[in-house]
């Protein structure tokens, strides 16, 4: 793996950061493919997690941008109570592995923390996640991301610009 890739990959995850922060939800949307898969799965005990969205409990999971586009619609449109009003963010993320994967895909493992502030109230998540991504062009695409909330309790609605 290059130097470069891992840069530009590293660049990509930071910026997905930081467009939620900065509400710029075209920004953030256009970083995924059409028909990725944006997934939070759900402890089943301190060691275990889901590994099944469609027959388990799983914390967010949309099968394409599509359920992320329609959640953007709902938080844009105040549909989303939990969404109202918006919490002010600040997300941080460490890119600790980039590989090549035999499909031409791109691997991405982070650690990441999010920091935020709603109704007078301060919260903080943590985790690790994995995105594939898969260059289109002469960029590269989110294809997936998987997340893994690591929080013992969750005490404020969960959305995406929460992790």
């Amino acid at each position: 793996m290059s130097e470069s890739l891992f840069a530009e990959a590293s660049r990509l995850i930071a910026r997905e950061g930081w467009l939620l922060d900065q509400k710029r939800w075209d920004d953030w949307l256009e970083l995924y493919l059409p028909d990725a898969e944006y997934w939070l799965p759900c402890y089943l005990d301190d060691g275990s997690l889901t590994s099944d969205p469609d027959s388990q409990v799983s914390l967010i999971y949309y099968r394409s941008r599509a359920g992320l586009e329609d959640r953007v619609f709902r938080i844009r449109t105040d549909q989303s109570l939990a969404s109202t009003p918006l919490p002010r963010t600040s997300h941080l993320v460490n890119v600790g592995d980039v590989a090549e994967r035999d499909d031409g895909d791109i691997e991405v493992g982070s650690s990441w923390a999010s920091f935020s502030h709603r109704l007078e109230q301060q919260y903080h998540f943590f985790g690790s996640q994995t995105h594939v991504l898969r260059r289109t062009g002469s960029e590269l695409k989110i294809a997936k991301r998987y997340i893994v909330v690591m929080n013992d309790r969750i005490p404020c609605p969960l959305d995406v610009y929460s992790v």
